[in-house]
């Protein structure tokens, strides 16, 4: 009897994906959305159209061209240390949020180089508060190689934070451009995959009692990837290590301020798999994150109910500490049910 209904909203998604002429591919995907009264955002909209993703793509040769609104993926792991290019939806609904870049491809035998640029990249940030500085741009390099049973890649780049990160000093917003130097690798044996990505972030905002500053950080992930038939196990470590650090670091939050770390770790399991040879399958996770500060734990179950039909119910639960960065967070619960029709 506790819960309220933050999200009751109808979806039709319209998309479309083919040749333009000998050397070129397009796809087109078209989402509206209907917003009930008793969902969260009615308050400022009823209802909403977007592309969800639009591009075109040519090749030629060794050579491939993107343009258009679509997700880059960084990096091994799914929004690990290099999987920053996009902005995701949050904490409890991670999906990434397409963008307008423009990028490309040259080829070679065991290896490729890829850049891209975004003019505009999208920045979250609060409707009440104003965010301080220009747009800037965003643009990125990575070279992989692939080997027998392995990849790796390098990466650098210039991006724009995708969340604001709110000055103490002077209550407003600020996304200013940060550098990054990165290295990503995987290793595949039998049934497994390990997974590693590091990453150099120079100049970062943050707060200090009484200045806002720039400082480094060096990221790092570390997962392994178990699959065994229908079974998929990951097992994942996080670290978000500050270089200069002082203690009077502070980490703003939606209701005030507190006292920052010099290391965050974060821990996840995830788990998903079949009954039988059934339709069904379910899924569940646990993840610790900043050392402790918050445990989210969700599960689910799925329902392949035919070729057009699919049926979806999940749960989210948070229990997080008092008086840290995500003590909003705690116990916070979330039921989910999603039924999906295509054609």
């Amino acid at each position: 009897s506790s819960y309220s209904t933050t999200k009751e909203r109808t979806e039709l998604t319209l998309g479309t994906s083919g040749s333009v002429s000998d050397s070129g591919y397009g796809e087109v995907e078209l989402k509206a959305t209907k917003y009930w009264p008793s969902d969260s955002y009615h308050s400022t909209e009823t209802s909403d159209i977007e592309f969800e993703k639009a591009f075109l793509q040519f090749s030629f040769d060794d050579w491939s061209s993107k343009l258009g609104r679509y997700t880059i993926g960084w990096g091994e792991l799914e929004g690990g240390a290099l999987d920053v290019v996009n902005p995701s939806g949050g904490l409890t609904d991670p999906k990434m949020i397409s963008q307008w870049f423009l990028s490309a491809t040259r080829y070679f035998d065991n290896s490729d180089l890829s850049i891209f640029y975004n003019t505009n990249p999208s920045i979250t940030k609060s409707a009440l508060l104003t965010l301080k500085n220009d747009s800037y741009d965003e643009f990125g390099m990575r070279y992989g190689v692939s080997g027998e049973g392995s990849d790796i890649a390098f990466y650098a780049a210039q991006l724009v934070p995708n969340n604001a990160l709110t000055n103490l000093s002077d209550g407003l917003f600020y996304a200013t451009p940060y550098q990054l130097l990165g290295f990503g690798m995987n290793k595949a044996f039998d049934d497994y995959l390990l997974k590693f990505d590091v990453a150099y972030k120079h100049n970062l905002q943050h707060n200090r009692l009484s200045q806002f500053i720039k400082t480094d950080r060096i990221d790092w992930d570390l997962a392994f990837d178990i699959q065994k038939n229908d079974r998929t196990i990951l097992l994942s470590i996080n670290s978000q290590y500050l270089l200069d650090f002082y203690d009077d670091y502070l980490t703003p939050t939606l209701v005030s301020s507190v006292s920052a770390k010099k290391n965050n770790m974060t821990y996840m399991s995830m788990i998903n798999d079949k009954f039988g040879d059934s339709n069904w399958s379910w899924n569940a996770s646990h993840s610790i994150l900043s050392n402790n500060d918050l445990s989210l734990t969700t599960a689910g179950i799925d329902w392949d109910i035919n070729d057009n039909w699919k049926a979806s119910l999940g749960g989210v639960y948070a229990d997080a500490k008092p008086n840290r960065a995500l003590s909003i967070l705690d116990e916070y619960q979330r039921l989910s049910l999603e039924v999906n029709f295509q054609y």
